[in-house]
């Protein structure tokens, strides 16, 4: 007869099918995607200040999204990390 122990250790834990795990934010960051570059310039609790640079150099407004949505952002337009921030 099978215990309860048992029965648990023979559960299977769901196996993670992602590829990848979604960009982590940090301050100073730049980011290139199809045409455009993304800077980020802020990274608060639950919003991220950045900016949208179509030529690295040019002056921009600071945008705000949530931190959620802009990786959400990044992974489907397949973003490509350029410069980390520096320590």
């Amino acid at each position: 007869m099978e215990s309860a122990f048992d029965r648990l250790i023979s559960v299977r834990k769901k196996s993670n099918t992602r590829s990848s795990p979604p960009p982590t934010l940090a301050k100073g960051q730049l980011w290139k995607l199809k045409d455009v570059h993304i800077q980020i310039v802020e990274l608060g609790k639950l919003l991220v200040h950045y900016k949208m640079l179509r030529e690295l150099g040019q002056m921009r407004r600071t945008q705000m999204s949530r931190i959620d949505s802009m990786e959400l952002y990044l992974k489907s337009h397949r973003a490509q990390i350029v410069k980390t921030p520096s320590a």
